[in-house]
C-alpha cells in the first residue's frame, strides 16, 4: 500500500506552510519520523475512511510537530509517534466509543515490540486518548507509571496530535488542545487534510455514521449560539 503522505512530502510543496515543513525538515526527529512513517504497519489499521490510514499519517505528522515544539528528545519522540501509529487499532466502528483506546493499548506489545515502562507509558497514553478529558489523569494513574510525567506529557500530546485532525470531521475546537504550539496549528491541520483528500482523489468530506453527523451537528450549533451571545455582550 503506497502512503499519500510521503508523496506529498517527496513534492514539497506546501504553500503557505512551506516555511513550518522546512523546520521540521531540519528536525533532528525528521529521519526518525520518516522511518516510522515508512515501518508503519498498515495492515493493522482500522479500515475506515473517518479513522483510517488517513487519519494516522496525519496524525504521525502533527505528532512529530508536536515532539519538535515541546521538545522531546529521540526517545520519547519514538514512543509518541508509535502511539500516534496505532491508537486506533482497537476500532470496531467509526462511532463514540470510549473503550477502542483500551482495546488499541492492548496490541502495542506485538505492534511495536516495546516492553517494561516504555510499553506501560505506551499503553496508558493510547488507553487515556479515547477517554474524556475529566478521566485523563485516572486512566494514566491505573498504570502505574514510574516516571508520571513523562508519561502524562505523552498522553496529552498524543490528545493534541489527533485532536487537530478532528478538521476531518468538522469538530476542532483548539480551546481543547494542551499546547499553544498545538493551538497555532488550526490552519495547517486544515491544509493538511485538504492536500491529503486531493492527493487520494477523495472528498474533502469523508462519509459519517449517521449518529456520528447528529452529534457533530448538535456540537457545532451550540458553538454557534455561544458565539452569537458572545458577539451581544
Amino acid at each position: 500500500m503506497t502512503s499519500p503522505l510521503l508523496t506529498l512530502i517527496e513534492q514539497n510543496e506546501w504553500d503557505g506552510f512551506q516555511p513550518m515543513m522546512d523546520d521540521l525538515a531540519r528536525w533532528e526527529g525528521w529521519p526518525l519520523f520518516l522511518e516510522k512513517l515508512k515501518s508503519l504497519r498498515r495492515d493493522a489499521l482500522y479500515q475506515s475512511d473517518v479513522h483510517g490510514l488517513g487519519h494516522i499519517e496525519r496524525t504521525m505528522l502533527h505528532g512529530a510537530f508536536c515532539a519538535m515544539t515541546e521538545p522531546l528528545d529521540l526517545t520519547d519522540t519514538a514512543l509518541l509517534l508509535e502511539c500516534c501509529a496505532y491508537h486506533d487499532v482497537g476500532r470496531m466502528d467509526d462511532t463514540l466509543d470510549y473503550e477502542h483506546g483500551h482495546r488499541s493499548a492492548a496490541r502495542l506489545a506485538a505492534l511495536t515490540g516495546r516492553s517494561g515502562e516504555e510499553l506501560t507509558m505506551m499503553m496508558a497514553a493510547v488507553d487515556a486518548h479515547a477517554r474524556p478529558e475529566k478521566a485523563l489523569e485516572s486512566t494514566l494513574k491505573s498504570y502505574h507509571p514510574a516516571d508520571w510525567g513523562r508519561c502524562f506529557r505523552l498522553a496529552q500530546l498524543l490528545k493534541d496530535a489527533d485532536g487537530l485532525d478532528r478538521v476531518r470531521i468538522w469538530d476542532l475546537d483548539v480551546s481543547y488542545l494542551r499546547r499553544e504550539e498545538s493551538r497555532r496549528r488550526e490552519d495547517f491541520a486544515e491544509y493538511l487534510f485538504a492536500r491529503y483528500q486531493r492527493e487520494i482523489g477523495s472528498s474533502t468530506v469523508p462519509p459519517f455514521p449517521r449518529d456520528l453527523l447528529d452529534r457533530l451537528g448538535s456540537r457545532q450549533k451550540a458553538r454557534n449560539d455561544a458565539r452569537g451571545r458572545k458577539s451581544l455582550l
